[in-house]
């Protein structure tokens, strides 16, 4: 009897599981949408810049190949060797300054995956869930009816949290 009560027990209690749309909950947060724009305005006003070098680079160019003629061979050569060197600084300088960007860009789209997971965690607790599981390409959920899917009350409390503390800093 007591067998057949703790097993009817336990199968009444249930795992709260539901699941979460990763993809959508990293592009759709505030906080990522703001930090690529920032990170595209960076990358444009760089290429911006270097575009300006690069076209005065290209305009030395022409002008090199308009006179060369009239140069001796030696002084071709000496402002084809300067040419060349331009040129490799200023790919040095492109590669330099984007790499700069590129790396910074990842370490905050890193933090901010983490503060997603996290958020995804808390909620989970605050909620009562067992498992939270992230639907994505790699398959960890394949399927999942509808009134599973968290992914817009965990957004909605990540974005309002996010405006919330820009809220408080701004007061502060």
């Amino acid at each position: 009897m007591w067998v057949l009560l703790a097993f009817i027990s336990f199968s009444c209690q249930s795992d709260k599981t539901g699941f979460v749309d990763t993809e959508k909950l990293i592009t759709e947060f505030n906080e990522m949408k703001a930090a690529k724009e920032r990170f595209t305005k960076q990358s444009d006003e760089v290429m911006k810049e270097l575009q300006l070098k690069i076209d005065a680079f290209e305009i030395k160019g022409q002008q090199f190949q308009s006179n060369a003629a009239s140069m001796s061979r030696k002084k071709q050569e000496e402002r084809y060797n300067e040419l060349a060197l331009e040129n490799q600084q200023l790919q040095r300088e492109q590669q330099s300054r984007m790499g700069a960007i590129q790396v910074e860009s990842q370490r905050v789209i890193d933090s901010l995956i983490k503060k997603v997971k996290d958020r995804v965690k808390v909620y989970g607790k605050n909620n009562g869930y067992t498992y939270i599981y992230g639907a994505n390409d790699a398959g960890s959920v394949m399927y999942g009816a509808q009134d599973k899917d968290l992914t817009d009350a965990i957004l909605n409390v990540l974005n309002s949290a996010e405006a919330s503390q820009e809220t408080a800093e701004t007061q502060e």
